[in-house]
């Protein structure tokens, strides 16, 4: 095989598997029992969800759980045997999710910006977008990956492992999921992607894939000034987002965020109104935030005599 054929031959395997990633295959089973086959069905998500779990992990062998009873799942041999002796095996078959992105457009774009990066055997690909191509990008994305929660979000839909970092394999499955192969049509994506996170619709997946990324291995704890920034980004409608980071600033300095008070944070900002009237009816916040929540009632109390004097003086000059 040439240079140029193996080339080809791996991207074509390396969309292969990226599209997998990004658009999750289905499972289907039927029963091996008593005669004919009966027909395929799918399996519900959760059972494909797990399923594939097994894939992404390198098993050929594994147990799921099936409408509340364990089965031994064989993906060499393609059947779910039952632990319960009594009930019926099953076949199994995968249904790939079609895609409209075309391999050769995708391949074009990619190697506009990609690069060689190490390590050479890194399991998303020997090269990447990075540096002064990941802002080259950007560029023509009309987007400020500082700025703009839209490269956050495209960061997510590729699953990158690192910021500021596109491997093969990562680029290749945000544009599957996108359904691009082209700038044109992905510079198209990036309002759609910016209004899913400010609107709410993505933005649980957007955040929690933020606070990943944004460490710096091995530490698992993210500096609080950078967990500012990235809520300006991700939260800039909270109406308590500036008071809580400057009440974080004054009394947790030196302290980091983990990933449990970072989503409980996100909790605070999508479930509770800004004047905490719900805080109380969940126990289970941290007591951090228990402790900022007591600092902005005793403010906001203070703010409502303060209007409520003025009023009075107002009509008494009256």
């Amino acid at each position: 095989m040439s240079t140029k054929a193996g080339e080809f031959a791996t991207w074509d395997l390396d969309c292969e598997q990226a599209f997998e990633v990004a658009l999750p295959p289905r499972w289907e089973f039927r029963d091996r029992a008593f005669g004919s086959p009966g027909i395929w069905r799918p399996f519900n998500e959760a059972v494909s969800a797990e399923i594939n779990a097994l894939v992404r992990r390198g098993q050929r062998r594994g147990n799921v759980s099936i409408n509340g009873a364990e089965f031994a799942v064989d993906l060499q041999d393609m059947v779910a045997m039952p632990t319960d002796q009594y009930a019926v095996p099953r076949g199994l078959r995968k249904k790939c999710a079609t895609t409209n992105v075309n391999k050769k457009a995708l391949r074009q774009l990619y190697q506009k910006y990609a690069e060689e990066l190490p390590p050479a055997d890194h399991p998303a690909g020997p090269d990447g977008i990075a540096g002064d191509k990941f802002l080259e990008l950007f560029k023509d994305l009309e987007v400020d990956p500082g700025t703009d929660v839209a490269a956050l979000a495209l960061s997510s839909a590729c699953a990158a492992a690192e910021m500021g970092v596109f491997r093969r394999r990562e680029f290749i499955c945000g544009c599957a999921a996108l359904e691009v192969d082209n700038i044109a049509d992905l510079r198209g994506k990036m309002p759609e992607l910016r209004d899913n996170v400010l609107s709410g619709r993505s933005l649980p997946e957007v955040y929690a894939y933020t606070f990943g990324v944004a460490l710096e291995p091995p530490c698992k704890l993210l500096p609080l000034e950078e967990a500012a920034q990235y809520w300006a980004l991700l939260l800039p409608n909270w109406p308590l987002r500036e008071d809580f980071c400057e009440w974080a600033m004054r009394h947790m300095k030196g302290k980091a965020i983990n990933r449990d008070l970072w989503m409980m944070i996100l909790k605070l900002a999508t479930e509770v109104p800004a004047d905490l009237s719900t805080f109380n009816e969940n126990p289970a916040w941290p007591v951090v935030l228990d402790d900022f929540v007591e600092c902005a009632e005793h403010l906001q109390r203070k703010d409502v005599l303060y209007v409520q004097c003025i009023g009075i003086m107002c009509f008494c000059e009256l």
